[in-house]
């Protein structure tokens, strides 16, 4: 069911911030900058080897990604593994008792609470021009 890992998402206080200094450490570079208002945050994609990191500064502290800084403060958020059966994999999980959305078939989220603290999420493998 899991694949490689293809997306580490980090929470940061402030993204320009934490763009600056993934870029001058580690010599990536922002494939793209988005906002989220529907999920509260602001986001780069920097990409990596064989997948991205994502840095993810909350704009909502009442929404998941401000909570989590306010009770974790700034770290690792969620890790996003290669699947190449989505749909089959949320099957699966669902009927194992897992709280898992899998309303859309590119992605899905596993409630953190059902693994150990860990935000999974089941993806497709991104290629960056």
């Amino acid at each position: 069911m899991l694949g490689d890992i293809v997306e580490l998402t980090v929470v940061v206080r402030d993204l320009d911030a934490a763009v600056e200094r993934f870029s001058r450490l580690f010599g990536l570079k922002v494939h793209h900058r988005a906002e989220s208002k529907e999920f509260g945050f602001k986001n780069a994609i920097l990409p990596t080897g064989i997948g991205h990191i994502e840095l993810l500064q909350p704009t909502e502290p009442d929404k998941a990604v401000g909570r989590f800084l306010a009770k974790h403060g700034e770290g690792v958020y969620l890790v996003g593994f290669e699947c190449h059966d989505i749909p089959g994999s949320v099957e699966r999980l669902k009927e194992a008792g897992v709280r898992v959305d899998g309303r859309r078939a590119d992605v899905a989220w596993v409630h953190p609470q059902d693994t150990h603290g860990l935000f999974v999420e089941l993806r497709k493998r991104e290629t960056y021009a």
